[in-house]
């Protein structure tokens, strides 16, 4: 039986709070206050630290300690779940006492696991628990392999500081240690009569053995928080966006070329609203620098010098027009770091985060957005892409490093890197359109709602046009875990563009397409359609999956044990609507085999969450309709089958 701490009316544990070590001399300079109250599932814990001196300090931040947890079972069955543990681990559960921190244990005898770190970049592995770059949902599980309940630990704010997580075992019994620290600052300068807020959830789930609702209850209490989101909106829910970067155009791009393939898109995708060119109108030649990132938040400060005039003859404004002409709005992709070999990195270095230990100088590198110099510089380069050029959304690519990093990095102390998070995407939102979009990509993102405050929606996986399975397969299993924390409704899940893609078999492209339908994270399609001849099967099969979008809809994983160890690829995944149409009558239920191996995979109606009975089936791409009480396919390696099934 689960016992749990003494906050729960339950025994057998404690909970303590304490300033961290670095903080001891000046206890006395502050004012600590504690305010706990009972909300679904557990409870709010909300701490003010108001500096009482007459000085300007600097506060380190604190933990909390949870401890003496019996989690019902054999302590070596005891497992945390974190939705960064895909991209750090290859993993989606890690024992409590698998040694996580050595970066060189690529094999761990005592609990048989294997870490493929392929994807985890250096530095960010060794972290507390939920402290990644990759914007995890800021919570975590503790529970036990044996049993269906768990403790539950989440932020509520991020408006100052942000948690991460240790855990273990102390005399045979769980213990979870909870930080509340700063993101890009070792501490907080705080001035007089200042006053910090922490906000943190601590609750039981009765559903651990189910991905599907083991964070329920926090995600409810959260949502209570977050009730003015931008990624709440309509915007991306139900259009889509062209985007030049994928389906083998890279930065084959002129204003000739996007022109004629607006006018294309907006005659073929009726639900394409937005047209956003990617990198390739800089004037930063490859000539230079090998572009292994690309050069974007930079160019404003060649001022004309910095567009590259060849593809653009009328310069950025007169391209903007055009595609305003033919009745699609322009959006563009800023790359929110700069080549070292770039004029603005030549002139000023000192601008720039001390970030070799994770890029070296071959690399672009990130501003440091703590300097006035650097956010006058920031918010010009918005002036210019936004106010000047009118594009209307924004593509924001390489931005989590200047506020999401848990090193020390940057030269002022007086805000977090989440308050100049908050800065820097109210300057974007404020000069954008009511309607018009902000997405975020790399580091890709793990589903932290927070961002949706003013970002409408987040890429969450790898490029794939190019057709390498591999990375098509991790993709999808990073996505699991943020798509299971059913928070689209708050910050729409983005997977790569999908077009007509030749560089993956026919099978590939099904596996893709049906993957994207089924997740409902379509937001985005790319390719030249002006060449491309209109009765193409592959285009037909696009234009269906898109003329009906409700992007951020819940997902369901069927017979999915996220507990089992590996690489977990879903083979059963269902949403409660037709992908096509707004009938009610429908539910839609995708297919997937990611093995090299033919496979069967069955079910039931109950496992979709349906009555016993007899159900009209409709297998989407063969065009067969047939009745069914039970559900078997036998799919080939790759393959997926769509399944549209009228309740």
């Amino acid at each position: 039986m689960l016992k749990i701490n003494d906050i729960f009316g339950l025994k057998n544990s404690n909970f303590s709070l304490e300033l961290l070590e670095e903080n001891n001399f000046q206890k006395d300079a502050w004012d600590i206050q504690t305010q706990t109250r009972r909300v679904e599932g557990g409870y709010e814990i909300r701490r003010e630290i108001k500096n009482i001196s007459q000085k300007t300090l600097n506060f380190y931040g604190f933990r909390s300690v949870l401890e003496g947890i019996d989690l019902g079972g054999n302590a070596e069955e005891d497992y945390f779940y974190c939705t960064e543990n895909a991209r750090i681990f290859n993993q989606l559960t890690i024992p409590l006492d698998y040694n996580r921190l050595d970066d060189n244990a690529k094999e761990n005898e005592k609990f048989s696991l294997t870490i493929n770190r392929k994807y985890c970049d250096p530095g960010v592995q060794a972290g507390r628990i939920c402290s990644s770059t990759y914007q995890p949902l800021p919570a975590i599980l503790l529970s036990n392999y044996g049993i269906k309940e768990g403790i539950v630990c989440g932020s509520l704010s991020q408006d100052v500081f942000y948690h991460s997580f240790e855990v273990g075992h102390k005399n045979g019994l769980a213990y979870l240690e909870i930080y509340s620290l700063f993101k890009d600052i070792a501490y907080r300068e705080v001035k007089p009569a200042e006053t910090l807020t922490d906000i943190l959830y601590i609750g039981e789930t009765k559903n651990a053995d189910d991905i599907n609702g083991l964070f329920d209850s926090y995600v409810n209490v959260l949502r209570t928080y977050l009730t003015d989101n931008e990624g709440s909106k309509s915007t991306n829910r139900h259009t889509l966006i062209w985007d030049s970067w994928n389906d083998g155009i890279w930065r084959d791009v002129s204003e000739e070329m996007l022109v004629n393939e607006a006018k294309a898109v907006k005659r073929l995708f009726p639900t394409v609203e937005w047209f956003q060119l990617d990198d390739g109108y800089s004037s930063f030649k490859e000539e230079i620098v090998p572009l292994v990132v690309a050069h974007g938040i930079g160019v404003p400060y060649e001022g004309d010098e910095g567009i590259d005039y060849e593809k653009f003859p009328n310069g950025m404004k007169g391209y903007t027009d055009k595609i305003k002409e033919v009745g699609l709005k322009p959006a563009v992709w800023i790359g929110a770091w700069v080549q070292t070999k770039a004029r603005l990195y030549q002139e000023h270095p000192e601008w720039f985060l001390p970030y070799q230990y994770r890029i070296d100088l071959s690399m672009p590198q990130p501003l440091d957005v703590s300097q006035e110099e650097v956010r006058d510089y920031m918010t010009h380069a918005l002036d210019v892409f936004i106010t000047e050029y009118g594009f209307e959304g924004v593509k924001h690519d390489f931005w989590p490093y200047a506020f999401e990093d848990r090193h020390d990095l940057l030269k002022n102390k007086d805000k977090s890197g989440y308050e100049y998070r908050e800065w820097w995407y109210k300057q974007m939102r404020s000069r954008l359109p009511k309607d018009g979009y902000l997405e975020v990509a790399v580091d890709f993102g793990s589903g932290n709602p927070f961002l949706g405050k003013y970002i409408n929606n987040y890429r969450l996986g790898l490029d794939v046009g190019a057709g390498d399975w591999e990375e098509r397969k991790t993709t999808v299993f990073w996505s699991v875990a943020t798509l299971s924390t059913h928070t689209g409704d708050l910050y729409i899940p983005n997977s790569d563009s999908v077009g007509l893609l030749p560089g993956l078999s026919e099978t590939d492209f099904e596996f893709t397409l049906n993957w994207q339908i089924i997740t409902r994270t379509l937001v985005e399609i790319s390719g030249k359609f002006s060449l491309v001849d209109e009765n193409n099967s592959r285009l037909k099969k696009l234009q269906r999956a898109v003329q009906y979008l409700n992007n951020g809809e819940n997902v369901y994983f069927a017979k999915f044990n996220y507990r089992r160890k590996g690489m977990l690829v879903p083979e059963i995944i269902y949403i409660n609507s037709a992908f096509d149409c707004a009938d009610e009558g429908y539910i839609t239920v995708a297919l997937f085999n990611a093995e090299e191996t033919e496979k069967e995979i069955a079910f039931a109606p109950a496992d979709v969450n349906l009555p016993e009975g007899e159900y009209e089936v409709e297998n989407v791409w063969r065009n067969e309709k047939e009745r069914r009480r039970n559900f078997a396919y036998l799919l080939q390696p790759h393959q997926s089958v769509l399944l549209k099934i009228k309740k």
